[in-house]
This record gives structure tokens, sequence and C-alpha cells, in this order.
């Protein structure tokens, strides 16, 4: 007790200056310390204060579900803890605890949201013990941290054999990684999945990642595509195929129109899988997912000039892709103003190989430029070269501020914006200063 009170005490006083000095940033410095004092701050805290904890991770959508699921559990009057700074490792979460317990480890709330990134997800299972464990998706991301989907695949069976046999493990069945996943969990478990009848796509992109039944081996024969290779799927060879799931869109009692594109009807299923879970009524979701606001850079929209303008954040080829069909459908891909902005530092991925599993080709019939910008912004020209742009639509300005500038002068009806994870923070603050946006983490 004397080393976790010392442990606290220390991130206390540095939550503290990192409050009084807020140019330094470090809302996960507390954290960071805390766990290098003591490694076994999360589970000491967990285990003193009985906390009930939901993880939520996979690769694409955590953020945009954590803040349906956060909205739901507000307006049921349910008190949790949340790290809805978007600090998604563990430093983030033990940040997030610290700042919310006494001096002795003491929480006053019992349940806790927590938003996991991926490589992260097995340590904090481990440590966290959590009631609820959801895994959204699966595709390549950040390859230079995370490695190939078998490795991250791989990880995650290895961190579910430490959740406890009362835990319940929630998956997207449409994700044969996922439906794999979950074939080997023996205790309570829910699924959700997309019906047939919204796509008539029988072959997946050829950027897909999941392309190969995970007992045998063998190809997968797909009957319906979504989106990259989630669908419906059976293997050419054994048994395995993609089951009925227990969540469906009939599980769904609104579908509000600032989540566009299919890839958001998952993150819905999967809030309101979490919210059923937790037995809050369907009048309770509906109310809550009628009143969301999307999160800082997922269809978050402001003006520009007197033009709406819309920020779609784009990490990688499956993200990328569903963005771009998502405009496809909505008759903008090809005749709205268009930014997009590439950055490498080590949150974005240092190796951008990925953009060549983006079907750019989709842009190729634009008649108006497109505004190229960040620190990679002459090997995304180069990719949208070879995609068959004309040069003369391509316009590079490495600047984000100067791009910004040339896309206000350009618009003239609603635009896009589509950053990778950096340059959207980035983007972001240069809006603020403008006075355009609000902080990034005030929502």
């Amino acid at each position: 007790m004397i080393k976790l009170s010392f442990t606290i005490l220390i991130a206390k006083l540095i939550q503290l200056v990192c409050r009084l000095l807020p140019h330094i940033g470090g809302t996960a410095l507390p954290g960071l310390i805390s766990l290098k004092l003591d490694n076994r701050l999360l589970f000491k805290l967990v285990k003193l204060n009985q906390l009930e904890s939901i993880i939520i991770t996979g690769t694409n959508g955590k953020t945009t579900t954590s803040r349906l699921l956060s909205t739901i559990l507000n307006t049921d009057s349910t008190p949790f803890l949340h790290n809805r700074t978007g600090s998604n490792l563990l430093r983030g979460i033990a940040s997030t605890l610290i700042n919310q317990s006494s001096l002795t480890g003491r929480l006053s709330i019992q349940l806790a949201l927590w938003e996991v990134d991926e490589a992260a997800a097995p340590q904090a299972i481990k440590q966290l013990k959590p009631k609820i464990v959801l895994f959204t998706n699966l595709f390549r991301d950040q390859l230079d941290r995370y490695g190939e989907i078998n490795t991250v695949l791989t990880n995650w069976q290895t961190g579910l054999k430490s959740l406890p046999k009362t835990s319940t493990l929630i998956v997207n069945l449409d994700d044969p990684s996922l439906n794999h996943l979950a074939s080997t969990w023996p205790n309570q478990l829910i699924t959700f999945g997309l019906p047939k009848n919204l796509s008539t796509a029988t072959s997946p992109a050829h950027a897909a990642d999941a392309l190969f039944c995970p007992r045998c081996l063998k190809p997968l024969k797909f009957t319906h595509v979504f989106t990259s290779h989630l669908g419906h799927y059976h293997c050419s060879k054994c048994s395995f195929k993609r089951l009925q799931p227990q969540i469906t869109l009939k599980s769904l009692p609104s579908i509000p129109s600032s989540l566009p594109g299919l890839h958001n009807l998952y993150n819905l299923l999967a809030a309101t899988a979490v919210a059923q879970t937790l037995n809050i009524d369907n009048q309770t979701i509906n109310q809550a997912i009628k009143a969301y606001q999307p999160a800082f850079g997922r269809a978050e929209s402001f003006k520009l000039g007197q033009l709406p303008t819309n920020i779609l954040l784009v990490k990688n080829p499956a993200g990328f892709n569903a963005t771009l069909e998502t405009l496809k459908d909505k008759n903008h891909l090809n005749s709205k103003p268009l930014l997009l902005i590439l950055n490498d530092l080590i949150a974005d991925g240092t190796d951008v190989s990925w953009i060549w599993d983006v079907n750019f080709e989709l842009l190729k019939k634009r008649k108006i430029p497109i505004i190229i910008s960040g620190f990679r912004a002459h090997d995304l020209a180069l990719r949208l070269k070879y995609a068959g742009l004309k040069s003369n639509l391509i316009i590079i300005k490495p600047s984000i501020k100067k791009a910004l500038d040339q896309l206000q002068v350009q618009s003239g009806s609603p635009g896009y914006i589509l950053p990778t994870y950096t340059s959207l923070l980035q983007l972001r603050e240069i809006l603020r200063q403008k006075k355009l946006i609000h902080s990034t983490w005030s929502d």
C-alpha cells in the first residue's frame, strides 16, 4: 500500500505540473512514470476497487465505437471512467485512473470504458481483467510497429487466455480473423454483423488482408463483401464459415446521419452490442444514438468560409478505401473539393508503402484538382499519378496551412479533408488558431 500511495503521489504531482504548463502536453506522462515505478499499478487499482472494465480494441472504429458507447452510458446516467483523450496505451489508462483516484488508490466509480491500442490489448486484458472485451476488426496497419495481421491475431489469442471465464467477448463475425478468434473462446460470446442485402459485391478488394481460411489456410469464398475482407464467406475446403450474428441491423434503434458509410454501421452495431450486454434498454440506446456527435476527425465538420468542410481520418488501406467508397456512394468523390494529407511520424507508421494498396483509381475521373499535403506529399502525388490522374489536377502543398488556404480558394461547394493521424492533429491546431473549431480534447 505504501508503494501504491507513493506512486500515485508522484503521478499526481506530474499531473499538476502538466496542468500548470499545458504547452508541454503530456496527458499520458503521469501514467508512463507511474508504470515505471510500479508495473503492477493497474492490476492493484483494479483489485482494490473491484473495477469492472470494458475494453474496445481493433484496427479501425475504436474511437467512434467508444464515443458512441460513452454517449449511451451518459444518457443512461451510468457513472464511468473513460480515456476519452484518446491515449489508448497502458500509460493513458494509468493516467485516467490516477486522475480519478485518491492518494490511497480509491475510486468512486466502479465501471471503466477503455479504448485500447491493438498492440497493447493483450497486456490490458491481463492487468485489467475486463468484464467485456470488444474486437472491432483486424486490418493491416503500421506494419513497422504491429507486423502482419497474423501476428496481431496470435497476440490477441494469447491475451484472451488471461481473460476471466465470467467475461463476455464481443466480435464482428464479418471479419474471418475475428470469427476464428471467437471460435477459440469457450465462454460468453456476443457477435454482430451486416446483412447480405447491403452489398452485391462478391470479390474482396485487391488490398484485402484476410483471404485465406484461418484454420486450414485454403482460399475463402465470398458471397457478399462490404469493405475489404469484411463480408459473408466460407472456406473452400473445411467447415469454417461466417455464422449468423446475434446483433444485426434489426437490433439498431436508429441510425444517425452524422455517421455515413457501411463501416460506421459496424461501429453502431458494436456499441449497441456492448450496451445491451450491460442491460441498457433500447429506448436509452436510441436516444443516445440520435444525440451522438462525431469524435474529432471522424466525420467532423467545420465551416471554411461559408461552406461546410468535413474531416475524415484515414490511416490504413482498409479505412482509406472505405472512406473513398463512402464519398463515391454520395456522388462527392469526383465532384467536391478534396485535400489529402499524408504524414509518416511514429504515430502514423513510418512506412507509407500502404498508400499503394489504396484504390486511388476511383479518383481518375476527377475534373477538379486534388490538393496534396503533409511530410510525404510527393509520395502521395506520385501514387495519384500512377492511379491515372493528370498532373495538372494534382496540387502539391506540403505545408498544411498553405494547403488549407488553397482549399478555401478552390472551394465552391462543401469539401473534404482526409488526413492521417498526426496531420489531423496539426490540421486541427491550425483550425483552432483560426477559431474554426474547439480544442482537440475539449469534447
